[in-house]
């Protein structure tokens, strides 16, 4: 009995995740979809909880920045568009799509950090957290648009059909910051350097992305970069499905596909880092 009982002693017990395409973990995402609720209702909430100007920052960075671009690049630079509008509404409709997937890849590489006493002390699909704090960014997005029919409406640009395009399309953008969080919260874990080199990588993307400048000034020879940037042809798409122009089935095609397989290999890596996290919050 003695022996019997020390050895017992001796045993360890490990939770741990099962494999990255186990389908059980798929289910229980889907079982906790309640917390995935709570966690981006709060997110929400306490965005702008003790903000002096509450959600008006979600209409003063679109704006303001729509405003130095068009003085900077419009005015100065003397960037036009390739579509009959105005480069303020032109520049708007970038703006405020590649905002929603800027902000929604700041929250989720975050998001782990941010929800370390979870993570320690409460089970469940880790993978909620950055899918939930995309959430928010999904809010602004919506307040963005309606600042951006606005404009549209204030510079009599004739409103087209193909407007509904732009929530799928939204969508895209939010599925493209998901496949990058996924990556980028697992490593912010371990090297924390993830949230001073993403905004400075983000500043960068925007120069590579057609938010404030159409495809078409970018020479023929040099196209190959939007093409493997995936919010590149989002963006197209978004300004097209606005302002009733051709979508770019092809490139947006492509988009999907990095976005894919960015997702699903990252939801693959994110997995097998899931038994660290508590460890290395």
């Amino acid at each position: 009995m003695e022996a019997g009982t020390e050895r017992a002693d001796e045993l360890e017990i490990v939770l741990q995740p099962t494999s990255p395409w186990s389908m059980r973990e798929l289910g229980d995402v889907w079982a906790y979809r309640e917390l995935f609720w709570i966690l981006a209702l709060r997110d929400v909430s306490v965005r702008y909880k003790q903000a002096l100007l509450g959600v008006l920052w979600a209409l003063i960075q679109p704006a303001s920045q729509m405003v130095i671009f068009t003085v900077l690049f419009h005015r100065l630079a003397h960037i036009g568009t390739d579509a009959d509008v105005p480069y303020p509404v032109f520049c708007l409709s970038g703006l405020v799509v590649w905002l929603l997937f800027s902000a929604g890849l700041n929250a989720a590489s975050d998001s782990l950090i941010g929800n370390s006493n979870l993570i320690t002390k409460v089970f469940f699909p880790r993978v909620i957290i950055p899918v939930a704090s995309i959430l928010a960014a999904t809010v602004d997005f919506a307040i963005g648009f309606v600042l951006l029919l606005a404009v549209t409406l204030a510079f009599r640009v004739p409103l087209h059909a193909t407007m509904v395009l732009t929530i799928p399309l939204a969508a895209m953008a939010a599925l493209t910051a998901v496949a990058f969080g996924l990556w980028t919260s697992a490593i912010n874990l371990q090297f924390r350097d993830v949230r001073y080199a993403l905004p400075f990588v983000m500043q960068l993307l925007v120069y590579l992305t057609p938010v404030f400048y159409p495809v078409s000034l970018i020479p023929e020879r040099w196209r190959f970069i939007t093409a493997i940037n995936p919010m590149a042809p989002i963006v197209e798409a978004f300004r097209a499905s606005m302002f009733g122009q051709p979508l770019p089935l092809a490139r947006l095609g492509l988009s999907l596909g990095i976005t894919t397989v960015v997702g699903v290999l990252g939801y693959a890596f994110f997995r097998s880092m899931e038994r660290t996290f508590a460890d290395r919050v």
